[in-house]
C-alpha cells in the first residue's frame, strides 16, 4: 500500500469514528475552544448559517487570546456568503485565503475545487471526513432542514503533524505567507497503535495514485468491499475491477443515496446500476435522509474516511483529502456503521429498474453524457 500511494504509515496514533454530525461538531467545537497555539481551517463549504457564525465567533474569540487562526475557503463552496461573514472573520484576526477565486485571466483553474474537509489543532489533533460546516452537516432540524448522514473522524497523534505539514502546502499555494508554526512532537498516543496513512490529492499526479489506491484496495481484498458513498460515478477501470471482484466471490455492497442533494448525478449513477447488478454488486439505498458519507471498509481491516467521492470530479478534478486505517479493530467499527446504514437502506433489484419513472431514467441518460463532469 505505501508502494502505491507513495508514501507511509504512521504509527502511534489513536481515532474516533464521528457518525453523528452532532458529536462530531461537538468534538470539533470542544478541540478548538482547547487551542493553544493554531487552528488550520481547509473546507470546501463554510455556510453563513447558525452553525457557521457560531464556529466563527469561537474563532475570532480563540484569536483574540493569542492562538493564530489560518482558514482555506473554497470560493465557489462558499459562494453564496455574505461579505459580513468574511468581514467579520478578518476584523477578529482570522487569516482567510480563498481557494482559485474566478480569474478572467485563467477560467479553466476555476474548474478544479477544493473539496478538502479538513481541521488542525496545534498540529495534534485532526478532523477530516465529509462534513463541511452547515447546519444540516451538524445535524439542525430549524427551516425543515434535516439532519444529512455523514462520517467524520478524530485522530490524534503522529498523523497530526503530516495533516499539518499538507495545509501549510495548501496555504501557501493560495498565496498565503509562510506559516511559522510547527506541531509540537507528539510522541504517539499512549496506548494506541493504530497505523494511518494520509491522504492528500492535488495534481493530476497524486489523482492518479488515489485512483490506483482505490484499486489496487479493490483487487486485493479477499472478502468483503463494503462502500457507502454520496456520488457514484466510477471510473471504467474502477467499474472493472469492482465487478471482477464480485465475480471471485468477494461480497461487494455499496450503500448509495436513496435522496440525494445533487439529482443529476444520482440519476447519471443509475445508469451503472443494471451492470453492476448482473455481476453480482450489491446496490443499497439509504433512505432516512441524505447521505453525504464516503467511507471505504474492506475485509475489515482496511478503511478509508475522507472528503474524496468516487465520481470524477472528486478524481480528476477537485483536491480532496482523508486517511486510510490499516487496523482491525477501527476495521470492526467501520463495518458496524456499514451495518447500521444498511438496516436503514432498501435493496435495489433488477427488476426495480424499470419501474423507476420513464422520465428519471431518461435523465440518467442524459446526465450520464457529461459524466465526466459530474
Amino acid at each position: 500500500m505505501e508502494r502505491v500511494a507513495q508514501t507511509s504509515f504512521l504509527d502511534r496514533n489513536s481515532i474516533q469514528v464521528l457518525k453523528d454530525g452532532h458529536l462530531a461538531f461537538e468534538e470539533v467545537f470542544r478541540a478548538v475552544e482547547e487551542a493553544e497555539r493554531f487552528i488550520c481551517l481547509d473546507f470546501y463549504i463554510f455556510r453563513d448559517d447558525d452553525t457557521g457564525w457560531a464556529l466563527a465567533q469561537l474563532l475570532a474569540r480563540k484569536s483574540s487570546q493569542g492562538v493564530r487562526v489560518y482558514l482555506i475557503y473554497d470560493h465557489f463552496g462558499c459562494l453564496t456568503n455574505s461579505g459580513r461573514f468574511w468581514e467579520f472573520l478578518g476584523s477578529h484576526g482570522v487569516e482567510l485565503l480563498p481557494f482559485h477565486p474566478f480569474q478572467w485571466t485563467n477560467p479553466n483553474l476555476y474548474f478544479h475545487r477544493d473539496h478538502r474537509k479538513l481541521v488542525v489543532i496545534d498540529g495534534q489533533v485532526v478532523f477530516t471526513g465529509g462534513l463541511n460546516v452547515g447546519d444540516e452537516y451538524r445535524g439542525y432540524l430549524r427551516k425543515k432542514i434535516a439532519g444529512w448522514r455523514d462520517t467524520g473522524v478524530k485522530v490524534k497523534g503522529p498523523i497530526a503533524g503530516a495533516m499539518f505539514e499538507a495545509f501549510k502546502k495548501s496555504w501557501i499555494e493560495c498565496k498565503g505567507g509562510w506559516i511559522e508554526d510547527s506541531p509540537a512532537d507528539p510522541g504517539g498516543e499512549p496506548g494506541q497503535s493504530v497505523a494511518i496513512l494520509p491522504l492528500f490529492s492535488s495534481s493530476r499526479k497524486s489523482m492518479r495514485i488515489l485512483k490506483q489506491l482505490l484499486q489496487f484496495s479493490v483487487h486485493s481484498a479477499l472478502k468483503s468491499i463494503h462502500l457507502t458513498m454520496a456520488y457514484f460515478i466510477p471510473t471504467r477501470k474502477f467499474l472493472r475491477v469492482l465487478m471482477k471482484a464480485a465475480r471471485r466471490g468477494v461480497d461487494v455492497k455499496i450503500i448509495l443515496p436513496g435522496q440525494s442533494d445533487l439529482r443529476a448525478v444520482a440519476y447519471a449513477s443509475r445508469t451503472y446500476y443494471k451492470t453492476l447488478l448482473r455481476e453480482g454488486v450489491q446496490i443499497f439505498h439509504y433512505q432516512p435522509r441524505v447521505l453525504h458519507a464516503k467511507t471505504l471498509v474492506f475485509d475489515g481491516h482496511w478503511s478509508i474516511v475522507g472528503s474524496a467521492n468516487l465520481d470524477p470530479r472528486s478524481l480528476n478534478y477537485n483536491y480532496e483529502c482523508g486517511v486510510g486505517i490499516l487496523d482491525p479493530g477501527v476495521g470492526e467499527e467501520m463495518e458496524r456503521v456499514f451495518q447500521n446504514d444498511l438496516k436503514d437502506s432498501s435493496p435495489v433489484r433488477e427488476e426495480d429498474l424499470a419501474r423507476w419513472p420513464l422520465h428519471e431514467r431518461a435523465l440518467g441518460t442524459f446526465f450520464s453524457y457529461f459524466r465526466s463532469y459530474l
